[in-house]
């Protein structure tokens, strides 16, 4: 019986181009477009893309048994319709084979559940359809999912390669030796239909047969977990239009020099990734049970897809077992808790085991070193600390990791790792003797100190406490810049040493670590991290009984309450710090409490008090003969001066102060003493001199990386430029400073950003935006509280009123902030006298 359809017979077809010319008069005679035809097809729930059934309709090979039966189908064919056409494509088939010979498969089945890298899949299509070499090598460390990609897009690329596909596992990290080509050739060919006895002995005649079939088929070859370029070259196809797919842990740049075979480097999988591939594995239902702990597990995975998987089957296996227990234990012991019991050989250690049983003995002690190191990211001169090389050796020894894809660079010469890597890391390090772990982190804590210790004099003229001795060269800082970027970019790795150090008993570097960063934070406003920090070391010290350090570590501790406006508290540990120093007859402790006691008076507004801790510190510097600190105390008096009004004394300091500051290359201590002199040039009425000394500071804090400065140098030059009648540059100033607030956590600035850009707008027309931005400064110095602050903020809304004609509701402002300033003794109680009559 015939099944015709659209009065089209399969049976007239004797050859797979003939029954392509048929299947494209079918399309045609169907009246659909091809994109008609794809959505009938999965209507009738089918697979048929547009692009699949594209490339078919145009080639001469046999489609696939499910698109042709899609296609039919979508025409109109029913199922005794699609069976005929089924079987005269399994006919011409069978024919084919008898005329060409065998038609390997051996494509290990399709990964079950595979989600996403539709980019990777994108590029495998690019490099196995542009001209030779048409192969691809897919790279990345164990357990990212190389083998799963190579598979899928194989399998649903079969109809790019009707006359088969080849696979061999080249056990390149395996429990055997790698394969070399000759054995692979000896199976390709018999697959190829190759009688053994005419296979040759020689490996380039072999080589050359296996081309020569290849040349006029359309075959994938799919050659899997290769280990060098050696193992492949005799592989890869030849002319023609068959590709290769290769997959490896390491980078085989040799095929590329030779071949220009590009690599593929896959990363880990994107959170949403990982969501699917847990879905698909477990089910949306389960999922949806908990979602939060879901996208935990990921985390905890590492969004690494054999990690996923293994988890999900943990899942499987113990469906009562809620996610959130699965996903605390993995984080908590991930290797232990990514295997599969009975089947060790699958889990990640394992896989993991199979890469560093092929590194060399350098390479080993790199990765226990990674394992050994603190931080989320290090860099050469941190690892040749630990493993007692020099950096150029490390640095060597950690690419040829990166070539492995167990290590990779960063930013800045940093390098990083995969957390799983990092986690079998440490288990391997824990391994070695404790002696060589405390020995090679004493070297890791102690370069970091050195070169934390030599910022201290670059970028703020301090001598530091200590020193370390070290083999690994410390970085030459030619500018505080320079030093400041160093300390901004491995802050968040000091954080972690310094708690590494502590937990492991190292509590003298992890002290010394804590203090050394104090001047820096305290710069960058860093004043949570810091007491957190010192709340570390000072627990260090006393285990240690060391209390010289120990009231070194109360100082800065209450220097860091100070910044966050905890006073009482800040007053008891400077109490402390110079009880200690006192008693221990340390001259230089003393005044540097002393020093901080004055602080600590100033910002409750205890302006005597302040000043006179600060005169005696001044006084007992220069008696120690330490002229660097003695000016910057003197410095301070200056700040004082200038808040009580006098003037002279307060202009002479500060120029005497520029003069040392510039000498010395201290900016951010030069950017505040020009900031004093502006600030009085303007109460004299010069806003000339004010605008000179204000551009001054902007370069200073720009050169010292204080962005704070910056911010508040930009809003007193705001008013300035409007007291100098610029109204564009004023208002373009006051808006830069206002859209940097966003960024600044400090109250203290922002009170004083938001009064001066206040007086700018007012001077500039706009009272009405001044009046706003002088009452949100009230409202948030009310609720500080910051009474300095607030009277300014008082001063500038009178101003604010006045100058939109509200003359009573101004004189009650003015009133107000003559109040706040007769209480605290500053400056503007004269100014505002007339004012509020």
């Amino acid at each position: 019986m015939r099944h015709s359809l659209n009065g089209l017979d399969p049976s007239t077809a004797g050859s797979a181009p003939q029954m392509v010319a048929l299947l494209r008069e079918l399309r045609a005679a169907s009246g659909l477009s091809i994109r008609e035809v794809s959505r009938r097809a999965r209507d009738h729930g089918d697979w048929l893309p547009t692009s699949t059934l594209a490339a078919v309709l145009n080639r001469d090979s046999l489609p696939r048994t499910e698109v042709v039966s899609a296609l039919v189908r979508a025409c109109g064919g029913d199922e005794a319709t699609v069976d005929a056409w089924l079987a005269q494509c399994s006919r011409i088939a069978a024919a084919d084979v008898a005329d060409t010979g065998r038609v390997p498969r051996q494509l290990p089945p399709a990964p079950h559940a595979f989600t996403g890298r539709e980019r990777e899949l994108r590029l495998i299509d690019e490099h196995t359809r542009d001209d030779a070499p048409r192969a691809v090598v897919i790279a990345g460390y164990a357990g990212i999912g190389k083998t799963a990609l190579a598979l899928h897009w194989a399998h649903r690329a079969l109809d790019d390669f009707p006359d088969g596909q080849l696979y061999v596992d080249l056990r390149g990290f395996s429990g055997a030796d790698p394969l070399g080509p000759a054995p692979v050739l000896q199976r390709f060919l018999t697959a190829l239909g190759t009688d053994a006895e005419e296979i040759p002995h020689d490996g380039d005649e072999r080589a050359a047969m296996y081309r020569s079939l290849l040349s006029h088929r359309r075959v994938l070859v799919v050659l899997d977990n290769a280990r060098s370029p050696e193992q492949l070259r005799d592989l890869l196809p030849g002319t023609g239009g068959s590709a290769a797919l290769i997959t490896a842990r390491t980078d085989l740049l040799g095929i590329t020099a030779t071949h220009g075979v590009p690599h593929l480097r896959l990363a880990p999988l994107t959170r949403d990734e990982s969501m699917d591939l847990l879905s698909a594995m477990i089910g949306r239902d389960r999922i949806a049970t908990d979602p939060e702990s879901a996208r935990g597990l990921a985390a905890a995975c590492g969004d690494l897809p054999l990690a996923l998987r293994l988890a999900a089957c943990q899942t499987l296996a113990h469906p009562e077992q809620p996610l959130g227990d699965l996903r605390d234990r993995i984080a908590g012991a991930p290797l232990a808790n990514l295997d599969l019991p009975g089947d060790e050989a699958a889990g990640l250690r394992s896989c993991l085991d199979l890469t560093r049983d092929r590194l060399d003995g350098s390479e080993r002690k790199t990765l226990n070193a990674i394992g050994l190191h603190p931080a989320t990211e290090f860099e050469p001169a941190g690892i040749a600390a630990l493993t007692g090389v020099n950096p150029s050796e490390a640095a060597a020894a950690l690419h040829r990791l990166a070539g492995l894809h167990l290590a990779a660079p960063t930013t800045e010469g940093r390098w990083n790792v995969h957390d799983l890597v990092r986690a079998y890391a440490r288990e391997q390090a824990a391994d070695l003797a404790e002696t060589e772990r405390d020995a090679a982190l004493q070297r890791l804590y102690d370069w970091h100190l050195a070169v934390a210790a030599s910022t201290l004099t670059v970028v703020f003229g301090y001598e530091p406490e200590v020193t370390p001795e070290t083999a690994i060269p410390v970085p030459e800082f030619t500018t505080p810049e320079d030093a400041l970027h160093w300390l901004d970019a491995r802050h968040s790795a000091l954080i972690e040493m310094i708690r590494h150090a502590e937990a492991g008993g190292h509590h003298w570097h992890a002290s010394r670590l804590v203090t050394a960063l104090g001047r820096y934070r305290f710069a960058r406003g860093l004043h949570a991290e810091s007491h957190e920090g010192l709340e570390i070391a000072l627990a260090a010290v006393r285990a240690l009984g060391d209390r010289a350090h120990e009231a070194t570590v109360l100082r800065h501790m209450g220097n860091a309450l100070i910044g966050l406006g905890r006073l009482d508290e800040a007053q008891h540990r400077l109490d402390e710090a110079l009880a200690i120093a006192d008693d221990l007859a340390d001259r230089l402790g003393s005044l540097l409490a002393l020093g901080g006691l004055n602080w600590c008076h100033r910002e409750r507004w205890r302006l005597a008090d302040a000043r006179a801790c600060v005169t005696e510190a001044a006084k007992g510097f220069r008696e120690i003969g330490d002229a660097n600190r003695e000016a910057k105390a003197l410095d301070e008096i200056a700040h004082l001066d200038m808040l009580i009004g006098d003037h002279d004394s307060a202009r002479s300091r500060f120029a005497q102060s520029v003069q040392i500051f510039a000498d010395h290359g201290w900016t951010q201590d030069l950017g505040a003493a020009l900031l004093g002199l502006a600030k009085i040039a303007s109460r004299d009425g010069d806003p000339d001199t004010a605008a000179g000394h204000l551009e001054q500071a902007l370069d200073a804090y720009r050169r010292s990386g204080d962005t704070r400065g910056q911010v508040l140098t930009e809003s007193l030059l705001s008013e300035v430029r409007a007291r100098q009648g610029d109204q564009t540059q004023a208002v373009a100033l006051a808006e830069a400073a206002l859209e940097a607030l966003a960024d600044v956590p400090r109250v203290e600035l922002r009170l004083q950003v938001l009064n001066n850009t206040g007086n700018a707008y007012r001077l500039t027309g706009e009272p009405a935006k001044a009046e706003r931005l002088h009452r949100e400064a009230i409202d948030l110095a009310e609720a500080t509280p910051e009474p300095y602050a607030e009277a300014h903020g008082r001063h500038g809304l009178g101003n604010a009123l006045a100058a939109q004609g509200d003359n009573d509701t101004a004189r009650a402002e003015w009133r107000k902030a003559l109040h706040l300033h007769e209480t605290l003794g500053t400056w503007e109680r004269h100014q505002l006298a007339a004012l509020a009559d």
